[in-house]
C-alpha cells in the first residue's frame, strides 16, 4: 500500500479532505475551522476548497453547533461537529447525550440513522485546568455514542473515515500531544481502520500493558526504556473505548499473568477500573497479582508547565511503574 510520511495533522485533514470529496452530504461546523484553518491549524485549507457552506465557522456557542449537527443528521447529512477542547464539552454534554445519542431510540422508528462526528482534541498542551483534561471516560459511559481515540497518526486518518461512514454517532478524540508528529500514513483513499478493534503494538510475556490516546504514545516510548533492562511487555494500544475490544488483552493477560492499565486521568471514577474489572472477571484463575494502575494524581491539572510535567504521564513515569510491577512479582 502506497504511503506518505506525514504529521498526524495531516492525517486528520486527508482523511476530511477524502471525505468531503466522496460524499457531498459531509458537511463541518466549529470554531474557526474555516478562514482560520482551526485552531491548531488542522482543518488547513478545507474552507477554501470546499466553501463556506460546507466547512462552516461558527460562533463561541458549543450547544448551537452540537444541536446544529443533530439537526443535519436527521435530514440525511454527515455532520463532522468540531469543539476546541475536550474540557468545552461539558458545556454541551446535555445535547450530546440526551440528544444525540439518543433520538433514534426515542423516535419510533422515524429516525434510522445518526450518521454524526463529534471531533474534539484531548491531552495536556501546558494551557491549564481548562484546556488539559481527558474526559474519555464521561462519554464512554453511554450507550448510544461510540467513542474512539486515535494515538497514531495512520489510525488517525483510518479511524476518522470509519466514524465519517459510521450511521452511528461517534465520539473521535484527537491527541494534541500527537498533532506534529510524523510516520509512514497509506493515501489509499479507502484505507480504514475498523471501530472496535484493538491493537498489538508489541509483543513480551512480562507484563500485559494496555493503554489508549495519548497514554499509549507515551507507553510505546517507554519500550526501548524497558528493553534496556531486559523487560519484554505486550502493549496494546484499544484505539476504541466503546465499543471496547478487552479480547487481545484477555488472551495476552492469560500467558502473562499480568496486567497494567495506562490510562491519563485519575485511578479514581476512570476507565482503568472498568478495563481491570472486566479482565480481572475473565483472568481471575491466571492473574499473578491483582490489576494494576499506572494514572495521574488525583489533582486538577495546573496552569504552569513544570507542575503540569509532573502531573502528566511520561515515557519515563510508565517505566518506572512497569520495573515496579515486574520486579515485585520477581520478588514474590
Amino acid at each position: 500500500m502506497e504511503t506518505k510520511n506525514m504529521t498526524y495533522m495531516q492525517a486528520v485533514r486527508l482523511a476530511l479532505d477524502e471525505e468531503f470529496a466522496r460524499d457531498e452530504k459531509v458537511i463541518m461546523m466549529g470554531q474557526d475551522i474555516g478562514i482560520l484553518g482551526g485552531a491548531y491549524g488542522v482543518t488547513g485549507d478545507l474552507y477554501h476548497k470546499y466553501g463556506p457552506d460546507r466547512v462552516i465557522d461558527a460562533p463561541l456557542a458549543e450547544n448551537a453547533i452540537v444541536g446544529f449537527g443533530i439537526g443535519a443528521a436527521m435530514t440525511g447529512w454527515r455532520p463532522i461537529i468540531d469543539i476546541m477542547k475536550m474540557d468545552f464539552s461539558m458545556v454541551c454534554v446535555d445535547p450530546i447525550i440526551n440528544h444525540l445519542a439518543k433520538y433514534r431510540y426515542m423516535s419510533g422508528g422515524q429516525i434510522q440513522k445518526m450518521p454524526a462526528v463529534v471531533r474534539t482534541a484531548i491531552g495536556g498542551t501546558h494551557s491549564g485546568p481548562h484546556h488539559s483534561y481527558s474526559l474519555h471516560h464521561l462519554f464512554a459511559g453511554f450507550p448510544g455514542l461510540k467513542v474512539v481515540c486515535a494515538s497514531t497518526a495512520t489510525d488517525a486518518k483510518g479511524l476518522l473515515k470509519s466514524a465519517i461512514r459510521d450511521n452511528d454517532p461517534v465520539l473521535f478524540l484527537e491527541e494534541t500531544a500527537a498533532y506534529r508528529m510524523k510516520e509512514e500514513v497509506p493515501i489509499d483513499p479507502d484505507f480504514l481502520v475498523p471501530i472496535g478493534k484493538s491493537k498489538v503494538v508489541c509483543e513480551g510475556n512480562d507484563l500485559t500493558v494496555v493503554s489508549f490516546g495519548t497514554a499509549a504514545l507515551k507507553a510505546t516510548k517507554a519500550i526501548p526504556l524497558l528493553e534496556e533492562s531486559g523487560i519484554h511487555i505486550q502493549l496494546i494500544d484499544l484505539r476504541s473505548l466503546r465499543p471496547l475490544d478487552l479480547d487481545p488483552v484477555i488472551e495476552s493477560v492469560k500467558r502473562t499473568g499480568k496486567l497494567l492499565v495506562v490510562d491519563e486521568y485519575t485511578e479514581t471514577y476512570g476507565i482503568s477500573g472498568e478495563i481491570a474489572f472486566q479482565v480481572t472477571e475473565k483472568c481471575f484463575s491466571e492473574l499473578k497479582m491483582p490489576v494494576q494502575r499506572c494514572t495521574l494524581p488525583e489533582t486538577i491539572i495546573p496552569a504552569g508547565p513544570v507542575m503540569e510535567d509532573w502531573v502528566m504521564l511520561s515515557p519515563q513515569k510508565i517505566a518506572d511503574r512497569v520495573k515496579e510491577i515486574v520486579g515485585a512479582e520477581t520478588a514474590s
